[in-house]
């Protein structure tokens, strides 16, 4: 079972979720970077997914840009594991993403926000084109507007097992998860991996990660495998 944890704002809480047992470490880049919620620079993100790479996990990155010129410049900077696009993109321009950065040997990966069976068709529409699919809750995002994911909430996990059932690519579950509902929610759904943010952060805390509650929530994932 894969674990992922957003998002890291330092070099040291990257390492601490890394030795852990954390398998993909996200972090959200912005030209315009917010230690409060999450974000963080591109001098930041490259000094963190570097660090990531000496403790042999796999970096995720979140832009707040879609242009694919820009994107592809700081892509080619970093050269992180996975690209996770978390806002709604049509296929062209997803199938453009995915010819580039495949280039560098990277993934991609695309955030859909679970609300009915639509959520199940763009599963569906979209798995041919990228190699990880995140399932996320629909709402307000409190990292970056108009974005899927970092709401706190969860949302049907029914819909989520049927995203799951019905597509060959990779699944992994977000939304609200938590040590108290993560055995629960794999249970449920049954994905390739689980996901975790706002219920790992310290409330105030700049961005900082609950170390305590990272562990908590690792070992109750690695308890049912």
């Amino acid at each position: 079972m894969i674990v992922q944890i957003y998002a890291m704002t330092s070099v040291e809480d990257a390492v601490s979720v890394a030795k852990l047992g954390a398998d993909y470490i996200g972090i959200v880049v912005s030209y315009t970077p917010d230690l409060t919620k999450g974000i963080i620079s591109f001098e930041i993100a490259k000094e963190i997914i570097d660090n990531i790479r000496i403790c042999k996990k796999k970096s995720t990155v979140i832009f707040d840009i879609i242009d694919i010129d820009q994107l592809m410049k700081f892509i080619s900077l970093m050269k992180m594991d996975i690209l996770h696009i978390c806002k709604e993109t049509d296929n062209k321009t997803l199938l453009e993403i995915k010819d580039l950065i495949s280039s560098y040997g990277i993934k991609l990966m695309y955030a859909i926000p679970v609300a009915s069976i639509e959520s199940v068709k763009k599963s569906l529409e979209i798995q041919d084109i990228v190699d990880l699919i995140m399932l996320d809750s629909p709402g307000l995002s409190k990292q970056i507007e108009g974005f899927v994911g970092a709401t706190g909430r969860t949302h049907d996990w029914s819909i989520s097992r049927q995203i799951v059932d019905s597509v060959k690519k990779p699944v992994i579950l977000g939304g609200g998860l938590s040590p108290y509902n993560v055995q629960d929610a794999i249970k449920t759904v049954k994905p390739y991996g689980v996901d975790a943010k706002t219920s790992l952060d310290i409330p105030d805390g700049n961005g900082k990660k609950d170390i305590k509650k990272v562990e908590e929530f690792i070992r109750k994932v690695r308890a049912l495998e």
